[in-house]
């Protein structure tokens, strides 16, 4: 699906470069729409794409010897889909995982040479790229420190405490999967953090009414 560079424009990362890299970006890339549950790419696939997530979102997993699903994150809009750093050196990459979209998406495919050959002649694209490569990187330590140093109870006050909107959009079975707890656990420390004024679940709407002490159980 082509698209004009004023489109570029609408879009906050793209938003105020100058139009000759908006034009060639443009010329470079193209949109797509993906529907949820469709593939983006397998682990281990040689790929000369750079992606660029809209709207939607996608999840990153690995499947085990036993063929177990292992989740690892996801992506929001408006996100590249990869690690950039890694990008800029090798202008192609090897997926580290598998990547599948949870919701319809919109994506900008960008060609990667050309778009490596765009960030070497701009300087304020380069300076934004590395910011959103800093914030992934951030972003991923997080998301390592929970699953190591946070037990079940940490893990979920944690995301009601940041991600709450997910939290109540999500089924219990999905919660569960995403912090790497059995769904009984879910249900445990739910009841558990109800007893204890932190949340109150109203039809099945988790409401927090202490978030400092939310703040207490993973900090």
């Amino acid at each position: 699906m082509h698209y004009d560079s004023a489109f570029l424009e609408t879009i906050l990362f793209f938003s105020g470069l100058e139009e000759e890299i908006l034009q060639r970006l443009q010329e470079c890339s193209y949109l797509k729409e993906y529907n949820e549950g469709e593939i983006l790419y397998y682990e281990k696939e040689k790929s000369d794409n750079l992606y660029f997530v809209i709207k939607g979102g996608l999840k990153f997993y690995k499947v085990d010897r036993f063929d177990n699903e292992i989740f690892l994150y996801q992506l929001k809009e408006n996100s590249f889909v990869f690690d950039v750093a890694k990008f800029c050196e090798e202008g192609r990459f090897v997926c580290y995982a598998n990547a599948e979209f949870t919701k319809k998406s919109l994506v900008i495919n960008f060609e990667s040479r050309s778009f490596r050959e765009i960030l070497n002649s701009s300087n304020e694209l380069m300076k934004r790229v590395l910011k959103e490569a800093l914030l992934t990187i951030s972003e991923l330590q997080c998301i390592i420190n929970r699953d190591i140093v946070f037990d079940g109870t940490a893990k979920v006050a944690h995301m009601l405490a940041t991600d709450l909107e997910e939290f109540n959009r999500l089924k219990k079975h999905e919660i569960a999967y995403k912090l790497h707890i059995q769904p009984e656990t879910l249900s445990r420390i739910l009841r558990k953090l109800t007893r204890n004024g932190a949340i109150l679940v109203e039809k099945n709407i988790v409401i927090v009414k202490d978030i400092e002490a939310l703040y207490e159980i993973f900090k």
